[in-house]
């Protein structure tokens, strides 16, 4: 505990005026950053005084400490600045435990209250280039709007509720907005044209690289099926013509009868008229797989997860029955394999050149579709706009299903295909 008091005679602080006279002490208790693990505490003989001008309308004041604690406050500046800062990057409770391990005792509503009144104090501006995107309150369940100023890259209002009515009432309350970016959901699009029709908008490149990436994602997985029909094709047979399944493809093929079957009763279900939530109820899937197995155009694969046990057990397997052995690996992360694909060749380090090269020799049309993605990352970086629809053609007419449907959608919604290699540089949002 340090115990501090003033000696310079303060001046009135409504009227500035130096008539000032005594009139009583107290104590007041402020809290600073520790020493040592230490909490320490300032208690300062704080002064009364009357003040001596007739016409102010303050009569009585205590002397005030600026640059050291604010006006009724019981911490002092550092440490309502170190507090704000704790709880701005972690939040409320991981920023409690943090600040309880360096000294400083505080509960998480009080982090809470620091940081809301940063921002509260914060003057309003202007806002030019508007960043939107949905943010869950709980994923898969409930979702908000998120608003960012990409200009000065900071948040400048988070919305309960993802809807287009409220993006549009947000807009014509801030009608300085002059360009959005935006994902490729059409519900904020919608928005936008009814809140600020004069606004530009633009289809950010995150979420066109995201998108691309799913896409290609999935082609992976059925090119990993393919791949493993053919190669079970071509595997030896036992004496009877017959290849003898292992324990594990033996139960994989179980697996996935009982999910076509349920496939083909979820197809006789829609036919008969039944809505996606009754025919969820009478098969026992969820809502959203529903519509997923209705919305594609065949019998939706299940991913095969890269497994290096998996590998080493039926080679073993294969080994004990007199087989030969492959020694190529068999099964790779779908997802990793599709970031690998998106990224240039040069960029790639040498553990991710290992992982990506057996893969492209097990599904040699790979290769094809590393260089259509790459084109389009091409077209995005160099902005050439007018090979934009030969790429899309070149997609809708390949073999790729999934990467194709992507393109599909670029050519049939005209806005976004204008846009999506607009003013991305402008916007400070095209880095992935």
């Amino acid at each position: 505990m340090v115990r501090v008091r003033a000696k310079v005679t303060p001046r009135c602080p409504s009227c500035s005026g130096s008539r000032v006279s005594y009139h009583s002490t107290y104590r007041r208790r402020v809290r600073d950053l520790p020493w040592q693990g230490r909490p320490v505490q300032i208690l300062i003989r704080c002064r009364r005084f009357r003040c001596g001008n007739e016409d102010c309308p303050r009569k009585i004041f205590a002397e005030r400490f600026p640059g050291i604690v604010e006006p009724r406050g019981r911490e002092t500046g550092r440490l309502c600045r170190v507090v704000t800062l704790v709880g701005y990057g972690m939040g409320g409770l991981p920023a409690c435990r943090l600040l309880e391990h360096l000294g400083i005792v505080v509960r998480r509503d009080t982090v809470l209250r620091r940081v809301k009144a940063r921002i509260r104090g914060r003057p309003e501006c202007k806002v030019r280039v508007l960043g939107v995107d949905d943010w869950a309150w709980r994923k898969q369940q409930t979702y908000g709007t998120i608003l960012m100023d990409l200009e000065q890259r900071r948040v400048i209002d988070l919305m309960p509720v993802r809807s287009a009515d409220s993006f549009a009432d947000w807009l014509r309350s801030h009608p300085d907005v002059e360009i959005i970016t935006r994902d490729r959901c059409g519900l904020y699009a919608n928005g936008g044209r009814e809140g600020a029709p004069g606004a530009r908008q633009v289809i950010d490149r995150y979420h066109l690289i995201r998108n691309l990436c799913e896409a290609v994602e999935r082609d992976v997985q059925q090119m990993q099926v393919r791949a493993q029909v053919e190669l079970e094709q071509i595997r030896p047979s036992d004496g009877d013509g017959r290849r003898k399944l292992t324990w594990i493809e033996a139960r994989r093929q179980r697996c996935r009868q009982a999910r076509y079957q349920r496939y083909l009763a979820v197809l006789d279900l829609h036919r008969q008229g039944h809505t996606q939530l009754a025919i969820a109820d009478k098969i026992g899937i969820g809502p959203t797989t529903i519509a997923r197995w209705m919305s594609g155009h065949s019998f939706p694969e299940r991913h095969i997860r890269s497994d290096r046990r998996r590998d080493q057990a039926r080679h073993v397997q294969d080994t004990a029955r007199g087989m030969h052995p492959s020694q190529t690996r068999k099964h790779f992360s779908a997802g990793r394999i599709a970031s690998l694909l998106v990224k240039p060749p040069g960029m790639l380090s040498g553990a991710q050149i290992r992982y990506v090269e057996p893969f492209l020799r097990l599904c040699p049309d790979a290769h094809r579709l590393r260089k259509l993605v790459l084109q389009f990352r091409g077209i995005l970086r160099w902005q050439k706009v007018d090979k934009l629809a030969g790429w899309i053609d070149q997609l809708v007419a390949s073999k790729f299903l999934f990467i194709g449907q992507f393109a599909r959608t670029l050519r049939d919604d005209p806005e976004e295909r204008g846009q999506c290699v607009g003013a991305a540089t402008d916007t400070g949002s095209e880095k992935v």
